[in-house]
């Protein structure tokens, strides 16, 4: 989905590790590298822009407003990243098994649903596993690993942000718990 050189690798890798690491911690940046992700996948693919810069540009663009959206409107902003993070990974995961077509959409679409749901209704399990997921195929997709590969490596690399940032989560309501008491 992704393809990118240089700086955009670079920037592409940074957020997929920031997203697999903290995307439940940081929300704001779930929400603006799932914008990011979101629009430099569809840019790529649907607009003929012959300058990766614009295409860089628009996708740099879209996670500041995702962010600012976050920080003002945080739950209509993270059900809509939800969506928007659930439908990409569906995406990922038909193209990677080879599946294309109206079932395809439906899927994707049904997969946006559910994902804005579970992050409106379960905010922190919905960020970790959202994020995690996001992160580990953005991951995927610029390190360039495809087929049977790319979805094992995925579920594996999604494995370890949600622990990652499942073990953040109790610290941080542990540290909590511990403030409210004493």
């Amino acid at each position: 989905m992704l393809e990118g050189e240089g700086s955009s690798l670079a920037l592409q890798i940074v957020v997929a590790v920031a997203l697999l690491m903290l995307g439940r911690r940081l929300y704001w940046l779930f929400v603006a590298g799932v914008g990011f992700v979101v629009v430099m996948s569809l840019a790529g693919e649907y607009l003929d822009i012959d300058e990766g810069w614009v295409t860089m540009a628009l996708a740099v663009a879209a996670g500041v407003v995702g962010a600012l959206l976050a920080v003002f409107v945080q739950k209509l902003a993270v059900t809509l990243a939800g969506f928007a993070a659930a439908a990409y990974v569906a995406a990922m995961i038909a193209e990677e098994i080879g599946r294309s077509g109206q079932l395809v959409t439906v899927a994707v679409l049904v997969a946006g649903v559910l994902g804005g749901l579970l992050a409106s209704f379960l905010f922190d399990r919905a960020l970790i596993l959202l994020s995690s997921l996001a992160g580990a195929a953005l991951l995927v997709d610029a390190l360039g690993v495809r087929h049977e590969a790319a979805l094992t490596v995925m579920f594996v690399v999604a494995i370890a942000g949600m622990v990652i940032q499942i073990n953040m989560l109790h610290r941080d309501r542990g540290s909590e718990a511990k403030a409210a008491g004493g």
